[in-house]
């Protein structure tokens, strides 16, 4: 188990807070961008937030991997766009989202080709449409999101119905047919206690169930895939910042992750995730722009 100390980072973790910079563990959901905490990133005016990638392994000196993830954000405090940036071989991967008023409404990515994006229509605050686009060669990001873009791909149906404590959401090919079924359960004070995903023709399935604390925050996720499983486990500190995730596998620690933050302001200052089996760490240090 990792430890990190003074003498490592120069910080100790402590202090109180009524927001957190990183958003906390939830279930599954059907559209995932908010990797950081919305409020929190509007309410200290964070418009930019760029991490170094660094890696150590086990009696060896910290080495730079000449990559970064930067993160820009809209004035709600949303994700705006993730970039992942190689700096030695010259490539960039991006993600853009942009946002209707029931949730993200388009989500664009670039590959060797161009851009393509995956633009989402909804109803009564659940995704009903998704269609698939792609803007060829070097068109705006804003092209791939304009209503009067037409180079769409395929367009998929998403049905809902809704059972006491159950979520029951189906999807549908381009041609209409049935290929997807999902199941989200929640007990009866409103957690999400169990996520259920089948494919209809090969019967693959994937199975997620979610444990809290009592404070009511995530603490344990178990996933299932077919033929082997998972197991996430969260750590929080006294006002419900996350400060550790742990992945296990067959009930060996395979993965820890802390977040260090900064004691005056509760800002990420890195985060360290200890690989067991590689024997080496990799260090991501956060820098913050603001408007």
């Amino acid at each position: 188990m990792l430890r990190y100390t003074a003498t490592l980072l120069g910080i100790l973790v402590y202090g109180q807070v009524c927001a957190q910079i990183y958003a906390l563990p939830d279930g599954e959901d059907f559209v995932d961008a908010q990797i950081f905490n919305p409020a929190f990133i509007k309410k200290n005016k964070i418009s930019r937030i760029e991490s170094k990638i660094e890696k150590k392994k086990d009696g060896d000196r910290i080495r730079d991997l000449f990559q970064s993830e930067v993160y820009t954000f809209y004035e709600s405090g949303k994700l705006e766009s993730v970039q992942l940036i190689d700096h030695k071989n010259g490539d960039t991967t991006l993600t853009f989202y942009t946002y209707g008023d029931e949730g993200i409404r388009c989500l664009i990515k670039n590959d060797y080709a161009g851009l393509y994006s995956y633009c989402y229509s909804y109803s009564d605050g659940l995704p009903s449409k998704v269609v698939y686009s792609r803007s060829q060669d070097i068109e705006s990001l804003t092209a791939s999101v304009n209503p009067e873009f037409k180079k769409e791909i395929s367009e998929e149906k998403i049905e809902h119905v809704q059972y006491e404590n159950q979520l029951h959401t189906t999807y549908f090919n381009s041609v209409n047919r049935p290929y997807s079924k999902e199941i989200r359960y929640y007990d009866s004070n409103g957690y999400y206690v169990r996520f259920l995903k089948t494919f209809i023709m090969t019967s693959s399935s994937h199975k997620e169930e979610y444990a809290y604390n009592e404070k009511g925050l995530l603490s344990e996720k178990i996933v299932s895939e077919d033929d082997h499983s998972y197991r996430h486990t969260y750590e929080y500190d006294a006002v419900g910042n996350l400060l550790a995730e742990n992945r296990y596998q067959k009930d060996q620690l395979v993965f820890r992750t802390e977040n260090v933050l900064i004691p005056e302001n509760m800002l990420l200052k890195a985060r360290l995730t200890r690989n067991e089996n590689a024997a080496h760490i990799i260090i991501r240090t956060f820098e913050y722009s603001y408007r």
